[in-house]
């Protein structure tokens, strides 16, 4: 493959605890390994929404770093979330709310943004990008940032399939089947994870090894068409599979704005395929994690274990029949809702779940606090640092604000609003976590509506205001 270069809080406490001692974390700037996996929803057992996934590797993540429950993205689709993530500006801020509206530098004003991997490169570390980071399906094309990266693996990402449990409508992408051929040669996913693996088993005897490491894989799986070797189909008995549990017949009754693209639902519903399509997601799932485990094994047995931040996450959530829908593309939780990790290997927290509401958006100025480098001014989101110190933090109450074509929404961890005027919706999910129930317009009601409407208003007051601040410059 093609390589192209290119009082003082709690964690403060500790990490003086850490200098005081002369510990080894403590001589050296930490590295980062990140990854992302495209349309990977929340169903991670661990956080209690289905039990139906084998996810060994992320298990074994989750359980030694924090597993943030309940994290959102800041749009339910692969562009406006993905721009938001490394560019660290908002989708109100930038514009960028659907997949049509194209790439951060390409907007007016903001051509000279300090995107996540660039900063990272301006601070002394060496940045590697592989496969799905931006929007693109591979670094290296256009709108990757391929410029602001140290190296490049240009090489393509996915995975065939074959003829086992195949199915292929005539209607758009909504494709699976299971196949039988050389996984480690054959599927570019586990292609790309072995090249990463090998680069960071290699780091320390290479000429970039007195530079900390910032390393990004960005798999393709589990997004659509669901191909994937039939060994990881054969991990599931589809005679015990079950629909999900926020699925309720009826559920879009209340809610008054029209609900699209629920013609895949009733495709794969009429065709009797639900339960082989949970079975062909959650194979794809499984897929994603072992090519996660491969990253997890090279860097356990690297000189560089205990001195690496690792941060998985999905870029959003995905549909799997809940709301009759077999997408993202919506307001709801289940395309918003995703996985989210972070091992920091100083962190107090560890090995516990967060059951916080936080943003991916947070991702930019954590990282950035974690590994100790000056904070960026325009940047939006929240370090999460204190959280990973203490997971229950009783203070932390910092709403996510999210956006998807001309919606906006917020949510806290008790109440989520949807701004569509007189359409709105509004649901109390710290009792109704399935937005089954909308509660907009309901006696009783009245005044948490006005606090969240306020709280939005000055979500895009801020993004507005940050707006006029960078296309100024």
């Amino acid at each position: 493959m093609e390589m192209k270069r290119t009082g003082i809080p709690l964690f403060l406490l500790l990490s003086l605890g850490c200098l005081l001692s002369g510990s080894p974390l403590s001589a050296e700037r930490k590295n980062v390994l990140f990854i992302m996996a495209d349309d990977f929803n929340h169903w991670l057992p661990a956080i209690g929404y289905d039990d139906q996934a084998i996810t060994p590797n992320l298990d074994r993540l989750a359980a030694k770093g924090v597993l943030f429950a309940d994290a959102q993205s800041a749009s339910p689709v692969c562009n406006p979330s993905r721009n938001a993530l490394w560019s660290g500006l908002r989708p109100e801020t930038t514009g960028i709310k659907s997949n049509a509206d194209g790439f951060v530098r390409d907007k007016p004003g903001f051509e000279h943004i300090v995107s996540l991997h660039q900063y990272f490169m301006q601070q002394g570390y060496h940045t590697v990008g592989a496969g799905k980071l931006w929007h693109p399906g591979r670094m290296g094309v256009a709108n990757t940032d391929a410029e602001h990266w140290s190296e490049l693996y240009t090489g393509r990402t996915g995975s065939p399939g074959g003829s086992y449990s195949r199915y292929n409508p005539d209607f758009k992408s909504y494709q699976w089947s299971g196949g039988e051929f050389d996984l480690e040669t054959d599927a570019n996913d586990t292609v790309m994870a072995h090249h990463i693996a090998k680069l960071i088993g290699n780091y320390s005897k290479s000429k970039q090894a007195d530079q900390p490491f910032f390393i990004a894989t960005g798999f393709f799986r589990p997004h659509l068409p669901w191909h994937c070797h039939k060994a990881f189909w054969d991990l599931y008995d589809r005679s015990k599979l079950k629909i999900p549990q926020g699925y309720k017949a009826g559920d879009l009754e209340d809610i008054p704005t029209a609900v699209n693209n629920t013609e895949a639902h009733d495709i794969i519903h009429g065709d009797g395929k639900w339960i082989e399509g949970i079975h062909a997601y959650l194979a794809n799932l499984s897929y994603a994690d072992y090519n996660v485990g491969i990253l997890l094994d090279a860097l356990d047995k690297s000189p560089h274990r205990d001195n690496t931040i690792v941060l998985f996450m999905g870029d959003h959530g995905w549909h799997l029949g809940e709301k009759e829908r077999w997408s993202k593309h919506e307001v709801f939780d289940q395309a918003n809702h995703t996985t989210l990790i972070i091992y920091d290997p100083s962190a107090a927290g560890n090995g516990q779940v967060c059951h916080k509401v936080v943003s991916l958006q947070d991702v930019y100025p954590t990282l950035v606090s974690l590994c100790g480098l000056p904070e960026r001014e325009m940047v939006q989101g929240n370090d999460l640092t204190p959280l990973l110190h203490e997971p229950a933090l009783a203070s932390w109450d910092k709403p996510v604000f999210m956006s998807w074509n001309e919606r906006q929404y917020i949510k806290s961890d008790d109440w989520k609003f949807i701004e569509d005027g007189e359409k709105s919706q509004l649901y109390h999910v710290a009792v109704d976590p399935y937005e089954w129930d909308n509660l907009f317009g309901k006696p009783g009601y009245e005044q948490v509506t006005v606090e969240m409407r306020n709280e939005m208003k000055r979500q895009i007051e801020g993004c507005t205001r940050l707006r006029e601040r960078i296309t100024a410059n």
